[in-house]
């Protein structure tokens, strides 16, 4: 992505838009070849490619000035990507008479938009998506200061990109050992990376959850050291889950394949570490990756065994299944006792229940905290990475009283199971701990194309949490 205060020579030329306005003043190429085009009403993200003959033509409709804002925006950049990625241009300029800001926060759009997964797993490329263009270049009026603003947004990008290629993965290739391989990647950043044993570290739920599997799980700490040394740190922690067969509670086969991706939230937590770091972040910030694959075999953890957590409680594990939330448990209580953390957010892709209730236009958002909330919602709103706020309450301990045991994990006869699973992990971090629980089981792929995401894995709370701390310490 180059900005520049004059056009490049290039392929295609991008044009702006506005709804009522004459489009092609000036271009009499382009002015004949939309002559037949009159569905076209330049509204915001509306993008009309046309070829003339001088090459490709595309006008970006801009919609009215007065809804041009951040997210509007982005999402132009992703719909012009979108429709100009494959169709032919190897090169674009984009001329939209922006701002400089206007011109960064698109050219972030683009960027989002433009993310594909590897080639790396087939013999050849599919040629229904190939991706041609290669340069783009987007003229403005002050290009070192659309530079300098695109250098702190494309930090994210790199961050959920990074997310999306891990989610993306096989679980055959990215195995708990290949997942910790792959955060070595961080460290060019500055970001310390430290793995644990959970056995030896007394994490017997994150243990018990991998022990059916031949490779071995792990909890993986990931610091950056952004602020002086004394400065507590925020902490992220990400439900890993290489591949979720349900264990002994074994899942349906259907669908069952998607179950590589049950590891995003890890990602995202991985994602957001990697952002911080590449754009040098004045924070200190600690992510704790709990990973396992929770496979069937002769070792496996059964129904209605009782482990003892990190914390010292004891759990009985009534459901296999319900896996997400016996690792968590373990994670949120090491990262608060080792980190000392000033708040703490967990992610994961944890409940079918609140993707019943919330679809997958939103996350479910748990947290006593309400000043916590707020701060979330608020960035949420601003990144397009949106939030509910459901109930965390004592009313479901009831629901998760144990015969035999201080816990248990579920309990599928009383109640939502998103609202449960947010009430177990709340017994696993200290009341005094600012914390917040995100449910992303219905946010973290797509099943078809969005405005900053195409099919697959979104990299879901990577822009968020970036976003987050941008807010709470640097006034972005």
């Amino acid at each position: 992505m180059v900005f520049s205060a004059a056009s490049a020579p290039a392929d295609g030329l991008a044009v702006g838009a506005r709804p009522g306005t004459p489009i092609g003043i000036g271009d009499p190429l382009l002015a004949r070849a939309l002559a037949g085009c009159a569905d076209f009403k330049a509204e915001a993200e509306d993008v009309l490619p046309v070829m003339t003959g001088e090459g490709w033509r595309v006008v970006v409709g801009l919609g009215e000035p007065e809804g041009r804002n951040a997210r509007r925006l982005r999402r132009i950049g992703g719909a012009l990507y979108a429709a100009i990625a494959g169709l032919g241009p190897v090169s674009l300029t984009v001329s939209l008479g922006l701002s400089a800001v206007e011109s960064a926060e698109l050219a972030y759009g683009m960027t989002l938009r433009a993310w594909r997964p590897s080639e790396r797993y087939r013999s050849k490329p599919d040629p229904d998506k190939v991706v041609l263009l290669a340069q783009v270049t987007v003229v403005t009026d002050a290009p070192n200061a659309a530079q300098a603003r695109f250098a702190r947004l494309s930090a994210a990008a790199v961050g959920a990109s990074f997310a999306r290629d891990l989610v993306v993965a096989p679980a055959n290739d990215l195995t708990p050992e290949r997942f910790v391989e792959r955060l070595d990647q961080l460290a060019a950043y500055g970001v310390t990376v430290e793995v644990i044993d959970p056995a030896a570290a007394g994490l017997n739920l994150l243990a018990a959850v991998g022990q059916g599997s031949v490779h071995p799980p792990r909890l993986v700490l990931l610091r950056w050291s952004g602020a002086p040394n004394g400065d507590r740190p925020v902490a992220f922690v990400g439900k890993g889950i290489t591949f979720d067969t349900g264990g002994i509670d074994i899942k349906p086969a259907e669908h069952l394949e998607e179950m590589k991706g049950d590891m995003a939230g890890a990602a995202a937590v991985a994602g957001v570490l990697l952002a911080l770091a590449a754009r040098k972040a004045p924070v200190n910030a600690l992510g704790v990756l709990a990973i396992a694959e929770n496979m069937v075999s002769g070792r496996a953890t059964r129904p209605g065994d009782v482990v003892k957590s990190y914390a010292g409680q004891t759990v009985e594990i009534i459901d296999t299944d319900a896996e997400g939330r016996l690792v968590l448990a373990d994670a949120l209580a090491y990262a608060a006792a080792i980190g000392k953390p000033c708040w703490m957010i967990d992610l994961a892709t944890l409940t079918g229940a609140v993707e019943v209730a919330l679809g997958g236009h939103r996350a479910g958002l748990f947290t006593a905290d309400d000043r916590l909330a707020a701060s979330l919602m608020a960035a949420a709103e601003a990144e397009e990475e949106l939030l509910w706020r459901l109930p965390l309450t004592d009313a479901y301990d009831e629901a998760l009283k144990s015969d035999i045991a201080d816990l248990r994990n579920c309990q599928w006869e009383r109640g939502p199971d998103a609202l449960h699973a947010a009430r177990f992990l709340q017994h696993f971090v200290p009341t005094e701990l600012p914390w917040a629980h995100l449910d992303i089981a219905g946010v973290a792929g797509v099943d078809e194309d969005g405005p900053l995401a195409g099919e697959g894995p979104t990299g879901f709370g990577v822009r968020l949490l970036d976003r987050l701390v941008a807010d709470a310490f640097e006034g972005a």
